[in-house]
């Protein structure tokens, strides 16, 4: 049984180091250096080379160092009958809320108008509504969703959470389906999307999305690029239908020299930093969902390429 690990980014000693605990051993091989290929039962993988997955005959399992997978996906020749499981990390899911927090309190206190008048020299306060008030609206309720809508209730904005199947959390209006999809985009004074990428969300944030939101309200997308329509998000800004947007994914990465995002007044560029991966936690969480596999159990959480994630 070998492994073989992909990720140029990586500190291969953390994960030799958590494959060791968990009793997965010690054989670890690369795309470059394979060895016998019928050897290696387990892909631990970011952003594989194209065609090169189908080349393990002997691959039981898929592991994506992330919460997302259409970096293997995109392969058209990836080995669509082995299973792909998600990295499903407490420490990402923790980024990733604090990231939705820092921009919800960014435009819930107007630091982005206080922003422009320091470079102004201007000293004026701006009123803001209690937290009550305030629609936070957060598209998608998988893991990393839920956990941002239970600590912006915890902050006591309203909130609203929204996905394909019906969801419960305390204290938390929870919405589901295509029907209720107007509601909640119409209460939003601010949208959070983190939906993932299927043919279903893919340019679900449009001109339609932006004419039924409040006026003078903020888009936080930290889920995938393409699920933003660009064009229609800056004509909206333009007539200010939408007053603000911090944007963490872009259809392009890096995000090209010549987007207009660069140089928008009123739009946050960051890059793709929203929840990058732990190696600590995300090598021990892996380690522990090869050796469930290794006793013969079923890792988790496994993606159903019917929804796409």
């Amino acid at each position: 049984m070998a492994i073989l690990f992909h990720w140029r980014d990586a500190t291969p000693g953390i994960w030799l180091d958590a494959f060791k605990t968990a009793g997965c051993g010690t054989d670890i091989r690369t795309f470059e250096m394979p060895g016998n290929r019928e050897e290696i039962e387990f892909a631990v993988v970011w952003a594989p080379p194209p065609g090169q997955l189908k080349t393990l005959p002997g691959l039981n399992y898929i592991f994506s160092i992330g919460a997302g997978v259409t970096h293997i996906t995109l392969d058209p020749e990836w080995p669509t009958d082995v299973p792909i499981v998600r990295l499903q990390d407490r420490l990402l899911v923790l980024d990733m809320s604090c990231h939705v927090i820092h921009w919800v309190l960014h435009f819930h206190r107007h630091y982005d108008r206080y922003a422009c008048q320091q470079a102004e020299r201007r000293w004026l306060r701006h009123r803001y509504p209690e937290n009550a008030d305030r629609r936070v609206s957060v598209l998608g309720l998988g893991q990393t969703g839920q956990d941002a809508c239970r600590r912006l209730r915890d902050l006591g904005f309203a909130v609203t959470g929204w996905a394909r199947s019906q969801k419960s959390i305390n204290d938390v209006r929870c919405l589901a389906g295509e029907a209720a999809f107007d509601t909640v985009v119409h209460d939003a004074d601010i949208l959070v999307n983190l939906l993932p990428l299927t043919d279903a969300t893919t340019n679900i944030l449009d001109a339609a999305v932006f004419d039924r939101m409040p006026r003078g309200s903020f888009v936080i997308n930290c889920g995938r690029g393409s699920s933003l329509c660009d064009a229609d998000l800056l004509s909206a800004l333009e007539c200010g239908n939408i007053e603000g947007a911090a944007l963490d994914v872009f259809r392009e990465e890096p995000l090209p020299e010549s987007s207009p995002y660069w140089d928008h007044p009123r739009v946050y560029v960051t890059p793709h930093s929203a929840a990058p991966t732990n190696e600590r936690s995300a090598a021990e969480f892996v380690a522990a969902q090869i050796r469930m596999a290794m006793d013969g159990g079923q890792p988790a959480p496994v993606v159903d390429m019917s929804r796409g994630y």
